[in-house]
């Protein structure tokens, strides 16, 4: 009989993040790599939810309420993503807009969810 390698951090699951602070700096990469893939005005298009892991997720429609998500944003809601629906993709001109918007989305985690709101500002 054959046995497979077996790791048993397949099973755990994943990491969550330990403070406000690491969703924030996550919340930046993701808003990052959403302009690389697909720019600044299809980002103000999409949505960002909390997943119960207080990981920042992006998707690209609006989202439908869901049960195990702490916290779910339009983006086109927040007066801080109007300036990005006319950006071109100049990672230097975005990068105040970028950082703006991550507090605006911070904010609105805290505004919905007691336990985003539980979480240490800082690690």
């Amino acid at each position: 009989m054959v046995w497979a390698k077996f790791s048993w951090k397949m099973w755990r699951s994943p990491a969550r993040m330990r403070s406000q602070q690491a969703v924030a700096a996550r919340a930046a990469k993701v808003i990052e790599q959403v302009i690389f893939d697909m720019g600044a005005p299809r980002l103000v298009q999409g949505a960002v939810r909390l997943d119960p892991g207080f990981r920042p997720r992006f998707h690209s429609c609006a989202l439908a309420p869901a049960p195990r998500a702490l916290a779910s944003v339009p983006l086109a809601g927040l007066a801080e993503a109007a300036p990005l629906r006319s950006f071109a993709d100049d990672p230097a001109a975005l990068a105040p807009h970028t950082a703006a918007l991550v507090d605006a989305l911070l904010r609105e985690f805290r505004s919905q969810s007691p336990h985003f709101r539980a979480l240490p500002p800082q690690a």
